[in-house]
């Protein structure tokens, strides 16, 4: 049973990572017109025409979430039809013209949408005059397409936006590892570009003196193995700079995370130099901090100061989610790891959580400088 409703499924709705069930929910609106069409039926057959009418209807319904949106007014449109045409049997038709001013989203701009609803209202208004359809007909059919149409219009634009947004930022995500991936490459082929051309040099130098003159020759081979050995060691500090963190990356990181997560997020950095291995320390708390906001919090806000205040550097990060009690704060959440860290740079953590949590980091700046 179950297989054969998702056969039917994928047989109605295109795949969607979405909403996928809400056009089936969307259906009981059809409520209004059977109820109409049952109070209500002033010619023979009029369940038959009904039946046939709300056939042609979803047939056009959910053709219209396969199509292009370049396409949707031709739906749009055989909707408007439709309900014009069951109109005659109840007043309750009127739903039919809601659904169609909820594909006015889709018909290209907000002013198309817009100018598509405006047209649904012209088309209910000459048609109710010239049919003579009572108001129960005429005052829902303009009222709820116009809100409905206008909610998903509405909509409709919010998704775009996120679907502009993430796109963006893959693309900043694409660049910057296009950049690093550059820089890397850059860097290592001027390390290790200069360092072979000397390597070659030497062992070609080497092997011409080996039968003329052994003393130089070992000595040539003496120089390439200082030389491999340099190189070797400026390679690891190159790699260990490249995985190193900081808190600069960091913040950037956590910009980038948050908001991908809609949590909003912004920061203050003063310009502080920082000892490095702080630095690198103190980068790790924060993504810490970052990642129990993101997991645990339930926030909508969040942000990070990091600031001199005196004779010490302060590091505060806030959120305005759910908080947590107090036998939290001396265990779980990566909190015991933190404060690990912070107590080797013989610095101080305090937490509050009240209307959300706030973690502050106080280090002295000779020891931090």
């Amino acid at each position: 049973m179950i297989s054969l409703l998702k056969k039917i499924d994928r047989f109605l709705l295109p795949p969607s990572d979405g909403m996928h069930y809400s056009p089936y929910v969307w259906l009981v609106y059809l409520v209004v017109f059977v109820t109409g069409l049952i109070a209500y039926h002033p010619i023979p057959n009029s369940y038959l025409y009904g039946s046939i009418g709300t056939i042609l209807f979803l047939t056009v319904y959910f053709n219209s979430y396969w199509i292009p949106n370049k396409r949707v007014k031709w739906n749009v449109l055989a909707i408007l039809i439709i309900g014009s045409s069951l109109a005659q049997l109840t007043p309750g038709a009127s739903v039919f013209f809601v659904y169609a001013g909820a594909f006015c989203c889709r018909l290209g701009s907000t002013k198309k949408a817009v100018s598509g609803l405006v047209f649904i209202a012209l088309w209910v208004v000459v048609y109710s005059w010239v049919f003579s359809m009572h108001p129960f007909f005429l005052i829902p059919a303009i009222l709820f397409a116009f809100v409905i149409g206008g909610i998903n219009i509405y909509q409709h634009d919010i998704d775009l936006k996120r679907q502009e947004l993430i796109l963006s930022q893959q693309e900043v995500r694409h660049l910057a590892r296009t950049s690093e991936r550059e820089r890397i490459a850059r860097d290592l082929h001027d390390l290790i570009g200069h360092t072979f051309s000397v390597i070659t040099l030497k062992a070609e130098l080497a092997g011409k003196l080996i039968d003329k003159n052994q003393r130089q020759a070992k000595q040539q081979v003496k120089e390439l193995e200082d030389i491999s050995r340099k190189a070797l060691k400026q390679i690891r500090e190159v790699v260990t700079g490249y995985r190193t963190s900081n808190l600069s990356t960091e913040l950037a990181h956590a910009k980038y995370v948050l908001q991908s997560n809609e949590i909003a997020f912004d920061y203050q950095f003063d310009e502080i130099e920082l000892n490095e291995e702080i630095n690198k320390e103190l980068a790790i708390i924060l993504k810490e901090a970052i990642t129990n906001i993101l997991k645990h919090s339930k926030a909508s806000n969040a942000s990070v100061k990091l600031s001199k205040e005196n004779s010490r550097f302060v590091m505060q990060i806030t959120d305005d989610g759910i908080g947590f009690s107090e036998d939290l704060k001396t265990q779980g959440f990566g909190l015991k790891g933190m404060r690990e860290r912070v107590s080797r740079l013989a610095g101080n953590l305090e937490i509050e959580s009240l209307n959300g949590t706030k973690m502050i980091i106080t280090l002295n700046m000779p020891d931090a400088l």
